[in-house]
């Protein structure tokens, strides 16, 4: 009888780690869940008219622009697959002028559109169109 009793708190007490372990992977993977569920959707941002013209001064050629025949870009919407090729970043001087990014987002410029966006999952949090008008 004391060995069925020892086998068995013996068994509970190795099986407590694996118990704690699983119930802490649970939880991290609820966390994670929720916060994929968060990025599933782009974060708030809003650019301003007046962003516009301080953002044009840093991009040469901008006149040059297909305005015609370039993808349109929209608030909510996701980046194309070659998006890196063609991204060029906002200057940090300039950024310090805009509003504060929402965090893990950055500021760039292709095609025209001054974007901010979510480097991970591609997700656009609002355009402004810097070649309009040109």
């Amino acid at each position: 009888m004391r060995t069925l009793f020892a086998v068995v708190a013996l068994a509970g007490l190795i099986s407590l780690p694996a118990l704690t372990l699983q119930g802490a992977q649970d939880r991290k993977d609820e966390r994670s869940a929720n916060r994929e569920g968060e990025r599933g959707k782009a974060a708030e941002y809003h650019f301003r008219p007046e962003h516009a013209e301080k953002l044009r001064q840093n991009y040469k050629h901008i006149e040059k622009v297909d305005v015609a025949h370039r993808p349109e870009y929209r608030a909510g919407g996701r980046l194309p697959d070659d998006w890196r090729k063609r991204m060029h970043p906002v200057p940090v001087a300039v950024i310090r002028e805009l509003p504060p990014l929402p965090p893990g987002y950055a500021a760039g410029y292709f095609d025209g559109y001054c974007v901010v966006y979510d480097p991970t999952t591609l997700l656009v949090a609002d355009v402004i169109d810097l070649a309009a008008g040109h």
